[in-house]
């Protein structure tokens, strides 16, 4: 079964919408421990891979706006229809 080109798109967002949750998943945990770390340099550390991910997480929103785009649909529009 070939799949249309909305379809394979709708997965490829559905993919990065996991992705990012992952992502902030992933930078509260790194917040998180930066909070309880009790080496300084463990806290250095954890608040940089904080950053990086807060970058990735940048990122991945605008490959997924660029993907739902491309299928007319607006990442602020689900975000309003979510409310």
């Amino acid at each position: 079964m070939k799949l249309e080109k909305r379809e394979i798109t709708l997965n490829e967002a559905d993919s990065l919408r996991d992705l990012l949750y992952f992502e902030r998943s992933l930078c509260n945990a790194y917040g998180a421990g930066a909070q309880s770390a009790e080496r300084k340099e463990t806290e250095r550390e954890l608040l940089q891979f904080q950053q990086e991910t807060q970058e990735n997480e940048k990122r991945i929103e605008e490959l997924l706006e660029k993907s739902l785009q491309s299928v007319g649909v607006s990442l602020k529009k689900k975000a309003l229809a979510k409310e």
